[in-house]
């Protein structure tokens, strides 16, 4: 790992990664707590989002401005590859849990 890569946005790594666990972590639990399928897919995609979040942290005076980051390969942790993965799999864990939530009444 480079750690010089881990220097850059650090702010926004921190951001991101808090918000994915203070949502995932206590979804996640009550999900293994009261056995519900739908808490347990949207806590475990939520924790992907912190964690894909502090891989390649979004910045958002250029979100914001639709802009695309020059220095996003420099700031990205992974190959585009892993971050693809991570995206996918976070997108089913989370539609999965809103679908079971609130389709199937879990």
């Amino acid at each position: 790992m480079d750690w010089n890569r881990l220097r850059l946005s650090t702010g926004a790594r921190i951001f991101w990664l808090m918000f994915g666990l203070v949502l995932g972590v206590p979804t996640l639990l009550s999900g293994v707590g009261t056995g519900s399928t739908a808490d347990l897919c949207f806590g475990a995609g939520m924790i992907l989002v912190g964690v894909r979040g502090f891989l390649r942290p979004v910045m958002f005076g250029k979100a914001l401005r639709m802009e695309q980051d020059p220095k996003t390969a420099q700031v990205s942790i992974g190959s585009p590859t892993l971050h693809g993965a991570l995206s996918m799999v976070i997108f089913i864990a989370l539609m999965a849990g809103i679908v079971i939530r609130y389709m199937m009444n879990d």
